[in-house]
């Protein structure tokens, strides 16, 4: 197929065009039969928990993710038999890149006006998260891929400046690492870890508060998400949700029950109504492991860990496969870099393994690496879940009258965060974050349907694992 380096290069800003990725699926029989193998795994994973899930549609959504997936995979395969090198196969992808940072520049300058110094850098169908990560992806690959020394440069300081104005801590983190295991191929790293280091500088010193964000260690409410998706998890640990399903769940956490990407709510273009019943599938836990365990349950983290572990083992040795594998990989720690179907983001991780997996694939390394992620992907929990505990609070008053509006006074709350959530089948917070030493008062949500609700108060302290939070008050309200 020919017209496939085409097709890579016009998807960054075409992205249905990776909707045609089953037609590759034949070229899965190029594969050894261990990675034959891994992928049966990875099925078996997926579509076994899903027949016993509760949701009636797990079933057909994981059986069009395996489907989705697999095509991205012999789409990889296809391209890597068409090019004598990755470098050269991916090649197409720089210029699409290219695009997409111009189109992200000029769209955020239609919206913001002069006021864009002060926005972060956003595009029409990216977060500014994902599309900091994209920056990262340009910068790896202006560093190994065989460009003109022109649009080289050019490639590498635009996907730098847009990390930069996009303020992506999960892309910084994915460069940073990227970067830093390319060094143990041909010193090609260096080239990366040079604009990371260049970003950072001029993140330093900025007088801009959005660079401040680099420098930042809160989770941005990251752990409202890690604690519902862990909840969603523990009450079914062995089937989960099914995919996709799990964002029923999660909806509401962070944003309201349906969002479109931020650039177009800057517009005023709002969720439709016949929208707002599919808002859960673009809701997602914010960390790869949880998202497995809470659609899957165990069988479906272990699958996706052992094809994660197949990728990178098989990768090993080809500085720029192995980069922007390990790239998506440490930004899965706090983010979903690579769930699919994405504006073309998560379908570059799977390309990405598809040409690495056609390399061949060894067992032991592949658990090995398997390993590695799982601890890299827990990191944030056992960090925080290691620091001294703080002495717990007491519930002074909690206060719902009838107008909707609460009051709620903690007696010892100094150095807690207070959420408050409304629950149904999933969560809203009612507002956002306050600090444990003052009186939190929170409006329930307008046009609220009638039924019964569970009223949460959650303590979070700065130095505990976010999963267990330290004082919860459930009570079950009506309206």
């Amino acid at each position: 197929m020919r017209w496939l380096p085409l097709a890579l290069g016009l998807a960054p800003l075409f992205p249905p065009l990776a909707l045609l990725a089953p037609l590759f699926l034949g070229y899965l029989r190029r594969l050894s039969p261990w990675a034959l193998g891994l992928l049966g795994i990875y099925a078996l994973f997926l579509l076994l928990p899903a027949l016993l899930a509760p949701e009636a549609w797990a079933f057909p959504l994981a059986l069009g993710r395996l489907l989705y997936v697999l095509g991205l995979l012999g789409a990889g395969v296809a391209l890597g038999l068409q090019a004598p090198s990755p470098s050269r196969a991916l090649r197409p992808l720089g210029y699409g890149l290219f695009l997409l940072y111009l189109t992200a520049f000029l769209a955020s300058y239609l919206t913001f006006g002069d006021k864009v110094v002060g926005e972060r850098l956003m595009h029409p169908f990216h977060s500014p998260v994902g599309l900091g990560f994209m920056g990262a992806v340009g910068v790896l690959l202006a560093a190994y891929t065989r460009y003109s020394w022109p649009f080289r440069l050019l490639l590498g300081l635009l996907g730098g400046a847009v990390l930069l104005l996009s303020a992506s801590r999960g892309g910084m983190l994915a460069l940073l690492l990227g970067g830093a295991f390319g060094l143990l191929f041909r010193g090609r790293g260096l080239w990366a870890l040079g604009v990371a280091g260049l970003v950072l500088f001029a993140a330093f010193t900025s007088d801009n508060p959005l660079s401040e964000r680099f420098f930042q260690t809160h989770l941005s409410g990251r752990e409202g998400l890690w604690l519902r998706a862990y909840e969603v998890y523990r009450a079914h640990p062995w089937t989960g949700v099914g995919p996709y399903v799990l964002g029923d769940y999660l909806k509401g956490t962070l944003f309201g029950d349906c969002f479109l990407f931020p650039l177009l709510e800057a517009r005023g273009l709002t969720c439709p109504d016949g929208l707002r019943p599919l808002g859960g599938l673009w809701s997602f836990a914010h960390n790869h492991l949880l998202q497995a365990l809470g659609e899957s349950g165990v069988l479906g983290g272990v699958g996706l860990l052992l094809l994660v572990g197949g990728f990178l083992a098989a990768a090993w040795g080809e500085g720029l496969l192995f980069s922007l594998l390990l790239a998506f990989v440490a930004m899965g720690m706090s983010d979903n870099p690579f769930s699919v179907p994405s504006p073309f983001r998560g379908e570059i991780f799977f390309l990405l393994g598809g040409m690495a997996l056609a390399r061949g694939v060894r067992l032991p390394a592949t658990l090995g690496w398997a390993g590695a992620v799982a601890l890299l992907w827990s990191l944030p929990f056992l960090y925080l879940a290691t620091r001294p505990p703080t002495p717990p609070p007491r519930l002074a008053y909690l206060a719902l009258p009838p107008e909707g509006v609460g009051f709620l006074r903690l007696v010892g709350g100094e150095g807690y965060r207070v959420q408050v959530w409304l629950c149904q089948k999933g969560c809203q917070r009612l507002g956002w974050e306050r600090p444990g030493d003052k009186r939190v008062i929170f409006r329930v949500p307008e046009g609220l349907s009638p039924g019964e609700y569970r009223l949460r108060v959650l303590l979070f302290s700065q130095h505990r694992l976010a999963l267990r939070p330290r004082y919860v008050l459930e009570k079950e309200v009506r309206w």
